[in-house]
């Protein structure tokens, strides 16, 4: 009868959490809702659109100007000339003139197609910044992603573990009520039990953290409470309310998705690198046109008007006009000299930043791919550390209930069983992060 109400209990227990709608986080969901609320990728697109509509600006100077013309003026005193009787007057004190003028710069020394191509330039330089923007958020919400996986995976092998513990307890428990075993082996193993129970708490605890800065980048919780969760795998009972109960994609699977990544060659024209590579261009077209700014502008001029009067003639006309115009710098201070060195200076200051940055991706690339290696042995010997712990830590007990070893022995075996699997689980996710910077740095190499 006692293990029938154990067994209901133990029931009850499990399905007072198992009630709980179990809240799906995938990697896929979660790094759409951060392109989507990033503000960082919001404004690069903005800039990058601004930075287009100033280049639009200024490739139309490349083309003719049309414009409307009308004036209206009126005199007081209109010129009069008396011949004989007669009077004559030479125009009206009203007149107007209105018809369409055509504008084009014959010749500039290219200055107008510099100004354009330095704003192409910039755009180009915008639109790798806005690529940036988005692969930088992609980073952070995967590295991000995975700590919870990892939070979740912990909290699980300490779940499993306190079932451990619990049985255990249980059954020196009984063997103590039997006889059998000593008060000090049911304190050692209340100690083990609570032990774990706190790890778990802790581990919950660390997995709200990591949810709400991984929520902060999604711009959402996707309508989970993360105050105190619970990975959906759990079945034992834990002390404190389950506020979500939570199912991530299994790190070994996506271990599995990113693993192509570490084919991949650090990539020279990765989005950082084009920014400084159209910045470097921009003040390089921007100095040729602050150069042509020293030749003649020939510019012409033309349009046909209505006018009234015709000159002296009071009477209402349509006629043509041109004109060609002629501006030459003889004086300015070395204004555009300056500027063009200015441009020139600021173009050689990127290429050295760019040259830095380039070191440096370069470098974190080869370190993340370096470490890749590492990974993979330590992974196989932790591997095999696990599955000797766990075989340790079965026999260690076997061996306590033949009375061959003390029940401290069983706690650190178990103790030691545990680490090792959470050890392992921690590579996984360092190898999650590090295919993670591949991918964002890296290109797929030529064949």
């Amino acid at each position: 009868m006692k293990k029938l109400l154990g067994v209901v209990g133990c029931v009850g227990l499990c399905v007072s959490g198992w009630a709980l709608e179990v809240n799906n986080l995938s990697l896929e969901k979660c790094e759409s809702s951060a392109l989507e609320f990033a503000p960082s990728v919001k404004a690069a697109q903005a800039q990058a659109a601004a930075a287009k509509a100033a280049y639009e600006s200024k490739r139309g100077n490349l083309y003719p100007s049309l414009y409307l013309d009308a004036a209206g003026s009126w005199t007081s005193e209109v010129p009069q000339m008396q011949v004989g009787p007669q009077t004559f007057e030479f125009g009206s004190e009203w007149g107007y003139s209105v018809g369409p003028t055509m504008e084009y710069v014959l010749f500039d020394n290219g200055a107008r197609a510099a100004a354009a191509k330095s704003a192409q330039e910039a755009y180009q330089s915008k639109l790798a910044e806005y690529e940036l923007a988005r692969k930088q958020v992609i980073l952070q919400v995967r590295q991000a992603y995975f700590s919870v996986q990892r939070d979740l995976e912990n909290l699980f092998l300490m779940s499993e573990q306190l079932k451990v513990a619990r049985k255990q307890l249980a059954d020196v428990q009984s063997a103590y009520q039997a006889g059998a075993k000593s008060r000090r082996d049911v304190l050692l193993a209340e100690k083990q039990s609570l032990r774990t129970a706190v790890d778990a708490s802790s581990a919950r605890a660390e997995l709200a953290r990591d949810l709400r800065e991984l929520f902060k980048l999604t711009g959402t919780d996707f309508g989970i409470d993360p105050h105190y969760p619970l990975d959906w795998r759990v079945r034992a009972k834990l002390d404190g309310e389950t506020s979500a109960v939570i199912r991530a994609d299994d790190p070994a699977q996506t271990v599995q998705q990113f693993a192509s990544f570490a084919q991949l060659e650090f990539d020279e024209d990765t989005p950082r690198l084009a920014a400084y590579d159209g910045v470097v261009k921009s003040y390089e077209y921007a100095a040729r046109g602050y150069a042509a700014s020293v030749w003649p502008r020939v510019g012409l001029s033309a349009g046909a008007y209505a006018q009234y009067p015709n000159g002296p003639i009071q009477e209402d006309v349509f006629l043509g006009k041109a004109g060609l115009s002629l501006r030459l710098p003889l004086f300015e201070g070395k204004k555009n000299r300056s500027q063009a060195q200015a441009q020139e200076l600021a173009a050689d200051a990127a290429r050295e930043q760019k040259r830095d940055t380039q070191e440096a991706l370069k470098a974190l690339f080869l370190s993340a791919k370096d470490s890749l290696g590492a990974l993979d042995i330590e992974s196989n010997l932790a591997a095999q550390l696990a599955d000797k712990a766990s075989q340790s830590a079965a026999l260690t007990y076997q061996a306590y209930n033949a009375g061959a070893v003390t029940f401290l022995e069983v706690d650190d075996a178990n103790l030691s069983a545990l680490q090792s699997r959470i050890m392992l689980n921690e590579l996984n996710i360092r190898r999650l992060n590090g295919l993670a910077v591949l991918d964002s740095l890296g290109k797929i190499g030529d064949l």
